[in-house]
């Protein structure tokens, strides 16, 4: 390992983590029902405990640092909670129209988002209420709250309201239909549509997830077996591979000759950008796409920043604009495989990170999926080290072998064909990887009390030298989490 050095460690290497932990916090305990100024002051007050307890070393003025950091996590900590809490939904007829912009399966009926002139409305339709992205939808109906659970944990009010919706809306009658203007809702129905119809089948289910975040049943349940889920959901390996296929496009000769540095770094920024749009805009997309275009802004202005800040940047950047994220399984667990992955890279990077990573982060997420879904499959541990440098070949084989049937050319299909051998044996190769270890973690106080600490001490290593204090403070902050949480 390569210690760090005295004079960039702790808030002067990432400032924005401990901004972040502070906002999460408040969230949580807003959530479960603090006041905003209350949930505030006892966030910010932890992130200038933590400071104080992890820093051994502390230069001048560190303490105003400290400080004004701490300030400032009280305001987004209370501005954060006072928009969440008091958020209301008045009952009233809603007469109104416009785009649908989200289209999906959602229990027994479909969820409809329409981006009408009032505001963004969610609308349950049957099965056979066909509608599509992209399409003007008119409508007359009811608004009512967002449906709230009490027997599960998942926030069905906050998702929505994540995704800009201001109101649920019971419709009396959809009063008309009509195709809608050129715009990526339509631009991804007819993707989604050239897609379907035009590759073979496990190659249509993949690049249905890579390019349009839209996950094939059967395709869902194989990865949930294999442990390896995140691949059909666009997250940071997903935009990762699309900003390197936009810098490796750049770096080309032509282009190189005709754009300047700054103007390769404006398209890649407009092509990362796009395609996290087109692929939907999940949380953890969103999320990588920030982060990726700090760093992309860095080399623009010279300077190389902390991967760590550049995460927690991207991260808080999502709660400060709708704090409502902080509830998304997704959002979480996104931001806690990164940190933990840029954690790992601040200490430097070798073999023994590498192999350290995948049971990291399988260790750090379980606290969550566990919670969620009741058990983890340890064949991911496994699975994921072969998975990821595999699927990092396959996504960008695939689509460039999927171009000629997308694009109606003749004979494109069976040139799908080489793609969709390469799935297949993917296939039976994580079949195979998965049969070596069948076993599942169920929820455990002690599994989940050891991935808080391994993610809570990898963080503490990526900023701070190893030593009795930065170990001790560990502790003690995973004793104040168990106790709160």
């Amino acid at each position: 390992m390569i210690p760090l050095p005295g004079q960039n460690e702790g808030i002067a290497r990432a400032p924005l983590l401990f901004l972040l932990g502070a906002v999460f916090t408040a969230l949580a305990l807003g959530d479960r029902g603090m006041s905003p100024s209350a949930a505030g002051a006892a966030a910010s007050l932890l992130c200038l405990g933590i400071l104080l307890l992890l820093s051994g070393r502390r230069p001048a003025r560190f303490l105003s640092y400290c400080l004004a950091l701490t300030l400032l996590a009280f305001l987004c900590s209370f501005l954060s909670n006072w928009r969440i809490q008091s958020f209301f939904v008045s009952r009233e007829r809603v007469l109104d129209g416009g785009e649908v912009i989200l289209e999906r399966p959602w229990g027994s009926s479909r969820a409809v988002v329409v981006d009408g002139a009032a505001g963004r409305y969610l609308l349950r339709l049957r099965p056979d209420q066909s509608v599509m992205e992209g399409e003007t939808l008119t409508f007359v109906g009811e608004a009512v709250p967002f449906r709230v659970r009490e027997d599960s944990p998942f926030r069905e009010d906050l998702y929505w309201r994540a995704r800009g919706v201001s109101a649920e809306v019971i419709p009396d009658e959809l009063l008309s239909r009509r195709e809608g203007v050129f715009g990526l809702p339509s631009l991804r129905t007819a993707l989604r549509r050239n897609i379907l119809l035009n590759l073979p089948p496990a190659t249509r289910g993949y690049l249905l997830a890579a390019f349009l975040g839209v996950r094939d049943p059967s395709l869902a349940d194989d990865h949930r077996t294999w442990g390896t889920a995140h691949l059909l959901a666009v997250s940071g390996f997903h935009v990762g591979l699309a900003a390197a296929a936009a810098c490796k496009l750049l770096s080309l000769g032509a282009l190189r000759r005709r754009l300047s540095f700054r103007g390769r770094i404006l398209a890649a920024s407009l092509m990362l950008w796009a395609y996290a749009l087109m692929a939907g805009g999940a949380p953890s997309a969103l999320r990588a796409a920030l982060m990726i275009q700090s760093v992309l802004l860095g080399y623009a202005l010279g300077r190389k920043g902390s991967p760590l800040n550049a995460v927690s940047l991207a991260g808080l950047l999502l709660l400060l604009w709708r704090p409502e994220w902080y509830a998304d399984l997704g959002w979480r667990l996104s931001v806690t495989a990164a940190l933990l992955l840029s954690a790992l890279a601040e200490r430097g990077a070798g073999w023994r990170t590498a192999l350290a990573a995948s049971p990291l982060v399988w260790l750090a997420t379980y606290p969550q999926t566990a919670a969620a879904f009741g058990a983890v499959p340890l064949s991911g541990i496994l699975v994921n080290m072969v998975a990821l440098p595999v699927f990092a070949f396959l996504y960008p084989f695939a689509a460039v072998l999927s171009i000629p049937a997308l694009a109606g050319i003749p004979g494109g299909y069976y040139l799908a064909g080489a793609a969709e051998g390469l799935f297949l044996l993917w296939q039976w190769t994580a079949d195979a990887l998965t049969s070596f270890i069948p076993w599942s973690a169920s929820w455990s106080p002690a599994v989940a009390a050891a991935g808080s600490a391994a993610f809570l001490a990898v963080l503490a290593l990526g900023l701070f030298r190893p030593g009795l204090r930065t170990f001790g403070g560990t502790l003690l902050v995973l004793l104040a989490g168990m106790f709160f949480f």
